[in-house]
C-alpha cells in the first residue's frame, strides 16, 4: 500500500512539475534568441586563419562590442580574412527582455509555490495528494529560483538560499512536532 502511494505521489509531482513548466511556457513565453536576432549579415565568430593579418583596432572594437552584450559580426574579404565588422545589439534587446521574464518568471513562481505548498499541507491526510503538492510548491520556488539565477547577485543568492533552507527545515520541525502531538492525541482517545 505504501510504494502505491509512493508511485501515485511521484507520478502527481511529475505531471504537477510539467505542467506548471509548460503552463508558464503557454501564458508567459521565453524570449527566444531566434526572435531577436535571426537575420545576421555575417558569421559572428572570428576565422582564426594563420595567413591573415591581425587587425588590433578590429579585436578592440570587438571586445567592446562583446563587454556591451552585443554580438559582433565580422565581415570577411575573399581569402577569409576578416577585414571589418560592427556591433549587432540585437543580442542587447534579447538579454534585457530575458532579464525581465526572469524575474516575473520567480515573483510568479514564488506565488503559485506557496499556494500549492499550502494547498499540499490542508491535505497532508489525503495521502498521496499532500506531500506530492507539498513537494510540487518546493518545486516551483525552486524552479523561479534558477530561472532568475541570472539576475541575482553572489550574496543575494546566499542569502535567498539560506533564507529557503531555514524556512524549509522550520516547516518540517513545525509539521513534524505537530504530527507527533496529534498522534498522541489520537492514542488517548484510542485507549478511552
Amino acid at each position: 500500500m505504501k510504494f502505491k502511494n509512493f508511485v501515485l505521489g511521484l507520478g502527481i509531482f511529475i505531471v504537477f512539475a510539467l505542467a506548471f513548466f509548460q503552463g508558464l511556457e503557454t501564458f508567459y513565453p521565453t524570449p527566444q534568441y531566434d526572435d531577436y536576432c535571426s537575420n545576421r549579415a555575417g558569421p559572428l565568430a572570428y576565422k582564426i586563419d594563420t595567413q591573415c593579418a591581425n587587425i588590433p583596432d578590429l579585436q578592440k572594437k570587438a571586445e567592446q562590442c562583446w563587454d556591451s552584450k552585443g554580438d559582433f559580426v565580422y565581415e570577411y574579404d575573399s581569402n577569409g580574412c576578416a577585414i571589418s565588422g560592427y556591433c549587432d545589439g540585437c543580442r542587447i534587446d534579447y538579454e534585457s527582455d530575458l532579464d525581465v521574464h526572469s524575474s516575473r518568471v520567480f515573483i510568479i513562481s514564488i506565488i503559485i509555490g506557496i499556494l500549492v505548498f499550502v494547498a499540499g499541507f490542508f491535505l497532508l491526510s489525503t495521502e498521496p495528494v499532500g506531500s506530492a503538492l507539498m513537494s510540487g510548491g518546493i518545486w516551483a520556488v525552486f524552479y523561479g529560483v534558477v530561472k532568475n539565477w541570472r539576475n541575482f547577485s553572489e550574496s543575494w543568492r546566499f542569502l535567498l538560499l539560506f533564507v529557503l533552507l531555514i524556512v524549509l527545515i522550520w516547516l518540517a520541525l513545525r509539521f513534524n512536532r505537530k504530527t507527533s502531538g496529534f498522534s498522541k492525541i489520537k492514542r488517548k482517545f484510542r485507549r478511552r
